[in-house]
C-alpha cells in the first residue's frame, strides 16, 4: 500500500540545495507538482527566515517556514511570526559570558519579525571569517555590543552560538553540554561556508531552548490544523534533521546524510546533487512509495 501524503516537509542544505547553494530545475518542478497535488509544503531549516530568502524564492515559496532548527514557525509571504520558542534570559546570560570568556564572539539570533533585525553580535572577539562572509552575503542585519547588559530585546532571543575552527569548538561544546545540562539544548556540526556546503572545517555551536527541534513545530502546526501525522512525509540529511525524520510518517534520509539520520529513516533517496528531493517527491506522487 503507497503511502497517503498530507503534508511534505523539505530541509535546505544538503537536501533541496545543491553545493553551491541553487535549486536544480527538476527539483523545483517536483515541488510544483506536489502542490498541484494539493499537499502542503513545508520548508524547516537551520536557516533564519531572511537566510532562506533565495532558496524560498526559487521553489516560490509563500508558506510555511520552520526556520533557525525549529525555534520558529514563519510566514514566508509576510515574514511574520507564526510561532516561536524563545530561550530563557539566564540560559542566554550563562552561554554568552561563557562564549566570550572563552575568546569567542557570542552570535544571538533574535526573532526578527519581533525586533526589526536578526543577530546580536556579543563580545570584543573576532567574528570569524565564514560568519562574515554568510552575513554580506545574504544581507543579514547584525547589531554589534559589547556587553549582553545592553540587548535591547532580551526577550526575544531564539538561538545563541558561535562560529570558529571544529578543532576549538569541538572541546568547547562538550564542556558547555556538561556546565549546561538539560536547560537547553545544544548542537555542534559544520557549517556552510564560501567553499563547503557540508563537511566544512569550520564549525556552528548553536545552543536553543531544551524542547527544539524542527519536528516539535512540526507536530504543533499538525495538532493545530487537523493534519495526521502519520500522513507527514520529511526529507533531511543532517543532525538537526534527527527527530523530524524519526517521527514523521514517512522519513527520507539523503544518500549523503550523517549516519545517524540514515539509520532512523524509513526510505533513502538520492544525493542532494543528483536532485534526491525530486526523485523522492516523485516517488511519493506516483505511489511507488
Amino acid at each position: 500500500m503507497s503511502f497517503s501524503c498530507q503534508l511534505v516537509v523539505i530541509d535546505l542544505d544538503g537536501t533541496l540545495l545543491a553545493r553551491d547553494g541553487s535549486v536544480s530545475v527538476r527539483n523545483r518542478q517536483a515541488v510544483a507538482a506536489v502542490r498541484r497535488a494539493g499537499i502542503q509544503v513545508v520548508i524547516a531549516t537551520g536557516r533564519a527566515l531572511l537566510e532562506s530568502r533565495h532558496a524560498l524564492q526559487a521553489i516560490e515559496h509563500d508558506g510555511l517556514v520552520v526556520a533557525a532548527g525549529g525555534s520558529l514557525l514563519c510566514d514566508a509571504a509576510t515574514g511574520r511570526t507564526i510561532d516561536r520558542r524563545v530561550m530563557c534570559r539566564q540560559v542566554v546570560a550563562d552561554v554568552t559570558h561563557w562564549l566570550i570568556e572563552h575568546g569567542h564572539k557570542a552570535l544571538i539570533l533574535k526573532d526578527s519579525h519581533a525586533t526589526g533585525y536578526d543577530y546580536l553580535a556579543v563580545g570584543s572577539g573576532r567574528l570569524d571569517p565564514a560568519s562574515r562572509w554568510w552575513f554580506e552575503r545574504l544581507a543579514v542585519d547584525v547589531r554589534f555590543i559589547n556587553h549582553l547588559e545592553d540587548d535591547p530585546h532580551p526577550d526575544d532571543s531564539v538561538r545563541a552560538g558561535a562560529v570558529a575552527c571544529g578543532s576549538k569548538l569541538a572541546p568547547l561544546a562538550c564542556r558547555l553540554r556538561d556546565e549546561m545540562g538539560d536547560r537547553c539544548f545544544l548542537q555542534h556540526w559544520s557549517a556552510v561556508t564560501e567553499t563547503a556546503a557540508i563537511g566544512s572545517s569550520t564549525h556552528l555551536l548553536e545552543i536553543f531552548t531544551p524542547d527544539v527541534n524542527k519536528w516539535t513545530m512540526i507536530e504543533q502546526h499538525c495538532r493545530r490544523n487537523g493534519i495526521d501525522q502519520s500522513r507527514v512525509a520529511a526529507m533531511g540529511d543532517g543532525l538537526n534533521d534527527l527527530e523530524l525524520i524519526r517521527n514523521a510518517g514517512l522519513g527520507i534520509a539523503m544518500a549523503n546524510a550523517s549516519p545517524e539520520v540514515a539509520a532512523v529513516a524509513d526510505r533513502m533517496t538520492e544525493d542532494h546533487e543528483s536532485d534526491g528531493v525530486a526523485v523522492a517527491l516523485e516517488r511519493i506522487l506516483s505511489g511507488e512509495w
